[in-house]
């Protein structure tokens, strides 16, 4: 990555951690796998014989409504969290909240972890523990002729860019703005909805230039709006998404055996493919 987006993105991070109140959840167990016979369960689980995540169902390919408004909750999150449950012997269980409410959900002990696309930074880190799953970083989405044109995080200094509402990724574009300004260049004009969705829309009908996202999540929008959208070249990723637990908790260390198991076993490799993910972006240790 830059390494000046690299430390803007560390010290704006930051901020979320002061972010308003959970916002209200609901569970979702559809498309569960059987419950193991031998229960190899963690002690520490918030409702016996179930692994629960807190999720937020808009978020392909990670974690989205396999109806685009409702039903089974899939992608490779979703399909990570059954898996887990699988592998402990107990059934998997969704607790469903926007991404602002993921980390107030963990901490109130309405779920057991979160799988989100969680970047484990050094300040989110300071409040919960964290399991590595995949490497990640930012990435700038934009219109193929826009994209061809955006070579380093400066080159957003002065461009309409949208990001989405509350995420590390929102806050690094208005730190990176406020170093344009310090360097003589004109502000980033940044716009955040809560939705990804929103965040997309807002680049097609031109309300913005740029929408700054996770690499994952940008190579997926990318291939669903061939000729439409493209990544840019602006950001190297060197960080990473990790499964999120209370700090110091019980569960945390069954958590990071757990995730290293099924990717010794292949596991997320397969998950991955389904989903269309490189599997060279797995990253557990």
């Amino acid at each position: 990555m830059n390494k000046r987006f690299a430390g803007v993105l560390a010290a704006a991070s930051a901020a979320l951690l002061l972010a308003g109140c959970a916002s209200g959840g609901e569970t979702d167990t559809n498309n569960q796998g059987d419950k193991g016979t031998d229960s190899s369960a963690p002690a520490g689980l918030v409702n016996d014989g179930f692994a629960t995540a807190c999720i937020d169902p808009e978020y392909p390919p990670l974690e989205y409504y396999e109806d685009g408004s409702g039903g089974d909750i899939i992608g490779f999150d979703a399909d990570a969290v059954r898996a887990l449950a699988e592998h402990w012997g107990v059934e998997p269980k969704f607790e469903v909240t926007s991404f602002d409410g993921l980390m107030p959900g963990l901490q109130s002990s309405r779920c057991d972890f979160i799988f989100g696309g969680l970047y484990m930074s050094e300040e989110r880190l300071q409040i919960a523990d964290a399991a590595p799953i995949m490497n990640a970083g930012p990435a700038a989405l934009a219109a193929p002729e826009l994209a061809a044109k955006l070579k380093s995080p400066e080159d957003l200094c002065g461009l309409k860019v949208t990001s989405q509402a509350a995420s590390s990724n929102a806050a690094s574009v208005d730190k990176l703005s406020e170093e344009c300004v310090a360097d003589g260049k004109a502000p980033i004009q940044h716009t955040q909805y809560p939705k990804t969705a929103e965040t997309v829309l807002a680049v097609l009908n031109g309300k913005s230039d740029v929408l700054v996202e996770t690499n994952v999540a940008a190579a997926y929008m990318a291939t669903q709006n061939q000729g439409k959208l493209e990544v840019a070249g602006v950001f190297d990723p060197d960080t990473t998404f990790g499964v999120f637990t209370r700090k110091d908790d019980q569960l945390s260390p069954a958590v990071a055996d757990g995730l290293k198991a099924l990717y010794e076993d292949g596991t997320w490799a397969k998950i991955a493919e389904k989903y269309n993910l490189d599997a060279e972006i797995l990253d557990v240790y």
